[in-house]
């Protein structure tokens, strides 16, 4: 049994069941049943290994997560409306960027403006590098930063740090990445700014994701960690610290204590 390969294979899945792609996640279900069932044997096989018991408690959550979006009718009937609009080929500059191609989003860069933005939520290139699912690059995202990228834009209502917890950070190291989000800050993006409908600012959006790297990144550039969400009474976590939003998850717990003031 390798622990690092069933950590590594649910914390996949649940980046998968991530976001609002509910084809996507519906085809992940299956694959989360037969992975929860494996990790309450191993669990119940080596009951001195915690972190095996932590992983299906983590696993579980993110698929009750997405059972709840999928309990509000209304929602889950305006995800389904938008999976039904037909799907615009992006430009080339969003296909680069997704693939991590310095070269190609380089050239793609001489006839696209680079604050311009896309889509129904108004993506900018820098918004899609910084929460690139499938990898991060940071090359990419200075390229981006060198050609005039405005890390106060994002998407319609969020600046580029909310994207970082989307963002696979698989192989990123959190101190070059803090460097990244401190010159995002140096150019005018509000590290505190806070979304429209929950409130949640950027480290809170990191962590919600049980992203360590993000969570680390941010608090190095400053992030303040004893915010808590917006008490709007929307959602299960209204009002909540970041240490409630990471229960389940020890890696993104085990951050959170590092740079806890208490410590």
């Amino acid at each position: 049994m390798n622990i690092d390969d069933l950590m590594k294979r649910t914390t996949d899945l649940m980046m998968g069941l991530s976001g609002f792609d509910l084809e996507r996640q519906a085809k992940l279900l299956p694959e989360c049943e037969a992975l929860k069932k494996e990790l309450v044997a191993a669990a119940q096989a080596h009951p001195e290994l915690e972190e095996l018991e932590q992983l299906s408690e983590a696993l579980e959550m993110s698929v009750q997560m997405h059972v709840d979006l999928m309990g509000n009718p209304e929602l889950a009937a305006d995800i389904e409306e938008r999976l039904k609009q037909p799907i615009e080929p992006q430009p080339a500059i969003f296909e680069a960027i997704d693939d991590c191609e310095l070269e190609a989003v380089r050239a793609a860069l001489s006839d696209w403006d680079i604050n311009a933005r896309i889509g129904q939520y108004d993506k900018t290139a820098l918004y899609a590098a910084m929460s690139n699912m499938t990898g991060v690059s940071l090359d990419v995202i200075t390229l981006l930063l060198d050609h005039g990228a405005d890390p106060k834009l994002g998407l319609t209502h969020t600046n580029v740090l909310h994207g970082l917890g989307f963002a696979n950070l698989n192989g990123v190291d959190a101190t070059a990445l803090s460097q990244i989000v401190l010159r995002c800050v140096e150019l005018g993006a509000d590290i505190e700014q806070r979304s429209e409908n929950l409130e949640w600012t950027p480290l809170i959006t990191a962590v919600s994701e049980w992203n360590p790297i993000a969570t680390e990144a941010l608090l190095l550039a400053g992030a303040d960690i004893t915010v808590c969400a917006g008490d709007t009474g929307k959602g299960c976590f209204s009002g909540a610290d970041v240490f409630a939003f990471a229960e389940g998850h020890e890696p993104t717990m085990a951050v959170l204590k590092k740079y806890s003031p208490t410590n």
